[in-house]
């Protein structure tokens, strides 16, 4: 089958073309195959869709989040409140992932996945937990991001923070998840840990010793957020977190490090020497007040741009990554370009880690488009779109993935967006009624 996209201006930052301001996009099944400007009046299609003038943007890719955050919003404050990093992680976080079943869980990734696609947000790369629902988890994302038609990364986070036994079958549930779902083009499996300071050595040698046999089998995982994971390496005998891990042969190409934030420019030269990518989340650091990631480390590695399960709206994200970090710099001081984070190092990470081109408006890559009908009060053009993406677009009427459509005319196509709805109200309260009994 063959989509000819008509009557459109076309955005891709940092793409082959990045503006066209009257072009069109052909696609065949899941890929784009031509772009250009004009009428493209010589191209046959099965399907011809006249946008009006709508815009057209890549679909966007979210390189770290927690899905089975997707539920807090509203939630009651913690009867303790918290006052530093640790505090918020035990009175809000564990708290909320311990009290997650499976009927919860699977509120949670569908609100999540849903908010994501209604903000053009069509590839995910997710770290969860749900300690008492953890056998099966990650089938579940799976099965509810293929509704979707999204991209989707899975990862469950390994600790040691719930005995034992749950330690080892958080890790079973990695291992079985990279086994099932390696070949599937729409997932990439990790393996994810929840971070060094609540992993003994036994249990990172643990890992070390299930992962070493698997090819290409990569970790997701938080590092250095706040300085007491750098002291807790050291108090065990380690330079640093990355050091720890470096010692575990954990650290290589594939390897997620998310923040990062107090690793030194030592740690950042190891990451950059094995070739592991960086994620870098702004606005939940500056929600946990842990600090702010330095602008030679994200350069450094080309860090990726995440949300840390803050929000889907990675148009947003970036919006508030620039203000955040322009309200700590001296006017002369120079900052860092988020939109290339966004649509030039995500690109380049989902693209490596799902093994085909994700992320642009160009032949070849996966036709995934996130459409809007901005109307913008001052000019556009190649030379500010920038300025108009950041603080103009809103959300977008039309999403498209893999050449489908799964949002048009503003409405759902997959799914029920009222009964998912529904749904996530009703597990959500029972979701904060469970949590003031852990």
């Amino acid at each position: 089958m063959k989509m000819l996209i008509t009557n459109t201006r076309i955005i891709d930052p940092f793409g082959e073309i990045e503006y066209i301001e009257n072009g069109y996009i052909l696609i065949e099944d899941e890929t784009i195959v031509k772009i250009g400007a004009g009428s493209a009046s010589d191209i046959s299609a099965d399907e011809i869709i006249d946008l009006s003038g709508k815009t057209v943007l890549p679909g966007m890719i979210n390189t770290h989040t927690h899905l089975y955050s997707a539920l807090v919003m509203g939630m009651p404050a913690p009867q303790n409140i918290p006052t530093y990093f640790y505090e918020i992680l035990k009175e809000v976080w564990w708290k909320l992932d311990l009290a997650l079943d499976e009927d919860s869980t699977k509120a949670s990734f569908e609100a999540g996945l849903l908010e994501c696609m209604r903000f053009g947000v069509t590839t995910v790369f997710d770290h969860h937990s749900s300690p008492n629902f953890t056998i099966g988890s990650s089938e579940l994302l799976v099965n509810t991001a293929e509704k979707f038609g999204q991209n989707i990364s899975v990862a469950f986070e390994i600790t040691d923070r719930n005995g034992k036994d749950n330690f080892k079958l958080g890790l079973k549930e990695n291992i079985d998840a990279f086994n099932k779902f390696k070949k599937n083009p729409y997932v990439h499996p990790l393996i994810g840990l929840h971070a060094s300071f609540t992993l003994s050595d036994e249990s990172l040698q643990s890992i070390y010793n299930e992962l070493k046999g698997l090819q290409n089998c990569e970790i997701h995982i938080h590092v250095a957020e706040d300085k007491a994971d750098e002291s807790d390496a050291k108090s065990k005998g380690y330079e640093s977190v990355i050091s720890r891990l470096n010692m575990f042969n954990l650290i290589n190409e594939h390897s997620f490090i998310v923040h990062g934030i107090h690793s030194s420019d030592k740690d950042m030269e190891l990451l950059k020497n094995t070739d592991a990518t960086l994620v870098h989340n702004p606005t939940s650091n500056a929600n946990n007040r842990v600090g702010m990631l330095p602008n030679d480390h994200i350069l450094r590695l080309n860090a990726g741009l995440g949300t840390d399960g803050m929000r889907a709206n990675m148009l947003e994200e970036a919006q508030q990554g620039t203000l955040i970090r322009s309200s700590h710099l001296m006017g002369s001081e120079s900052s860092i370009d988020y939109l290339e984070l966004l649509f030039r190092n995500n690109p380049v990470i989902a693209s490596r880690a799902f093994g085909r081109k994700i992320g642009h408006l160009s032949p070849g890559n996966q036709a995934d488009l996130a459409i809007y009908d901005y109307q913008p009060r001052t000019a556009i053009s190649k030379d500010n779109f920038a300025g108009h993406i950041l603080f103009g677009f809103g959300t977008p009427v039309d999403v498209i993935t893999r050449g489908k459509y799964r949002i048009k005319n503003r409405k759902l196509t997959v799914a029920s967006e009222r009964e998912i709805k529904e749904n996530a109200i009703f597990q959500s309260q029972k979701l904060w009624n469970k949590m003031k009994t852990n």
